[in-house]
């Protein structure tokens, strides 16, 4: 029994062995598995810990057009959770106009600005103008996306308009007076702003290229150009341009307010013919070529840390998933490679021809005149109803008061609408014992003046028009309405008297035309400038004194020969102040332009 009680542990022992060999396998490859576990979730575990501890945030200024496509890049990044100098890298988009993110930067370290994305390449060279942007601006060499420019109207009213035609060219934005379409279309150019959009400011650029640099005549035209649009503000958030807003609420082909036309980019045609597709857009190329719109990835911070994350997601913007979305949004990649486009988007594949792209120093002098002629403007117009103006200008010709208040006191009404605007009549004793009459004080040209705006009013004024049997107390008028405007000074506006007359004094005991020019002299303020502008109509008047007068006061005196001189001496007035006050002198008289 003891033999075999001995045995039988010994047949087992095999058997024991076998299992614990099992047994230490299974736990050794559960504690390879564990330690393989470990060491791939651990870099997501620390991954997860650094974002959520101590981010490196790169805050991402855009332009509006691109911020839905930047966000979706955006959000890939941050999932990505990608570490520099062992912390996770994130970034956060937000829609921004140049002007904001130029003001932001000019505050330097405060701007909290750590990456750009604007419409042009032009916005980082004017922001580094400021000395203390310019330390933060660094081109990363990467472009997110480009976009040329077209032309674009309503399909149903481009049907109704045979100059759209096939082929146009950049003048069919123009007035039919520098060349553009007939009046008859009553055409409505929709321009974007051209401080906040590129696009604005590129078909600006051309005009004032087309137009010629520094003369009178040309800064005539641009300033003809710039009053004669509608400014409309940019995209934002990706919704359609305001402009293509405006397009899809045209009327009907023929109805004047209807005939509207803009300037856009490829991009916002996509994005407007997918939200609209019952309304798609008629679009048409410039015939002398293109510009466009360049979007640059620019690095905005001095910050080490940041700039590696901000260049982290640089990555991103030009590898084949940014790429591709970025043509999936309507852009145009870096190269130039567009999406297949819908033959109904009416979009080149290729890409199409482009004109010179315009440098810094264009934007800067286009931007400069853009702001000086669109500064609002505070007038005291003075209209001379003395017995004088009865008189024809030329022979068998209208008389003075009809020039006058068919193309003269009407240019007046036409003034923008940031125009603060009075109106006085003068003769002689017109006004109990004083020589001039109050039409209208000086207030907004859009607000009302009785049952009707000035706008209106002035209007009205024109086609009532009448003169008195008494002469003209023209250079006392002068003086007290410099006074009158002097004493309700406004800055950030063109202050200016307006005079519009014979010429002819012939009241007596009124002060002299020497005595005027000593007493504008020592009123004139240099800090305070309000310019007189004379326009004179026919050759009965003292123009050499009229000349001194304006002189006085930084002003131009204009000679009237034929009625239609009349309608350009306003822009060549708008047009003096691109220059002002260095404009030089000397210079010749307005042609006879309508």
């Amino acid at each position: 029994m003891t033999a075999g009680q001995t045995g039988r542990p010994t047949a087992d022992l095999p058997r024991r062995r076998r299992r614990s060999s099992t047994a230490l396998l299974l736990l050794l490859a559960a504690g390879i598995s564990a330690t393989v576990l470990v060491a791939l979730v651990t870099p997501d575990v620390m991954s997860w810990a650094r974002c959520s501890a101590h981010p490196v945030v790169v805050h991402v200024a855009v332009s509006g057009e691109i911020e839905p496509a930047i966000q979706r890049l955006g959000r890939f990044f941050n999932s990505e959770h990608r570490l520099v100098s062992g912390r996770c890298a994130q970034v956060t988009v937000r829609g921004a106009s140049p002007a904001e993110v130029t003001a932001a930067l000019a505050r330097g370290r405060g701007s909290g600005i750590g990456a750009w994305i604007p419409d042009s390449t032009l916005w980082p060279d004017i922001a580094g103008s400021s000395p203390a942007a310019a330390r933060l601006i660094r081109p990363s060499g990467v472009i997110a996306a480009r976009s040329p420019l077209v032309i674009a109207m309503s399909r149903p009213v481009a049907a109704g308009v045979p100059a759209f035609g096939t082929s146009i060219s950049w003048k069919f934005l123009l007035p039919q007076t520098l060349g553009g379409p007939s009046d008859a279309l009553r055409l409505q150019v929709q321009l974007p702003d051209p401080t906040q959009s590129a696009a604005g400011l590129a078909t600006l650029i051309h005009f004032q290229r087309s137009f010629g640099n520094g003369g009178r005549q040309a800064r005539a035209e641009l300033a003809r150009f710039i009053l004669s649009v509608r400014v409309v503000p940019p995209a934002a958030r990706g919704v359609p341009a305001p402009s293509l807003a405006a397009l899809a609420r045209s009327a009907s082909p023929g109805v004047g307010p209807g005939n509207r036309v803009t300037v856009t980019s490829e991009q916002s045609v996509v994005m407007f013919d997918r939200s609209h597709p019952g309304e798609p857009l008629a679009v048409r190329y410039p015939a002398e070529g293109t510009y466009q719109l360049t979007y640059p990835y620019v690095l905005t911070t001095a910050d080490r840390l940041t700039q590696a994350a901000a260049q982290a997601f640089g990555t991103v913007l030009r590898s084949p998933y940014g790429t591709a979305y970025m043509r999936y949004e309507g852009f145009r990649t870096a190269t130039g490679e567009a999406a297949a486009w819908p033959a109904s988007y009416g979009l080149a594949g290729s890409m199409p021809h482009l004109l010179p792209p315009p440098g810094p120093a264009q934007a800067g002098q286009a931007l400069r005149a853009w702001r000086r002629v669109n500064l609002g403007t505070r007038v005291l117009a003075l209209n001379d109803v003395s017995s004088v103006m009865a008189t024809p200008i030329g022979p068998g010709g209208p008389t003075m008061e009809q020039v006058l208040s068919r193309t003269a006191v009407r240019s007046l009404a036409r003034f923008p609408a940031n125009t603060q605007i009075g109106v006085w009549a003068f003769a002689s004793h017109l006004h109990g014992s004083l020589p001039y009459k109050q039409i209208m004080p000086v207030g907004p040209i859009q607000s009302p003046f009785g049952l009707v705006t000035r706008r209106m009013q002035i209007q009205r004024f024109a086609a009532a028009g009448t003169t008195v049997p008494t002469g003209a107390a023209l250079y006392g008028t002068i003086l007290a309405a410099y006074k009158t405007l002097a004493a309700s000074y406004q800055p950030g506006y063109a202050n200016a008297v307006i005079v519009l007359t014979a010429g002819v004094e012939n009241a007596p005991g009124d002060i002299s035309g020497a005595r005027l020019v000593h007493e504008l002299s020592r009123l004139y303020d240099r800090r305070q400038r309000i310019q007189i502008i004379v326009i004179m109509l026919g050759r009965a008047g003292n123009f050499p004194v009229l000349q001194q007068v304006a002189a006085a006061t930084g002003g131009k005196a204009y000679q009237v020969t034929e009625p239609r001189q009349v309608g350009s001496i306003f822009y060549h007035a708008f047009g003096r102040r691109i220059c002002a006050p260095n404009c030089p002198s000397g210079t010749p008289q307005p042609s006879a332009s309508p």
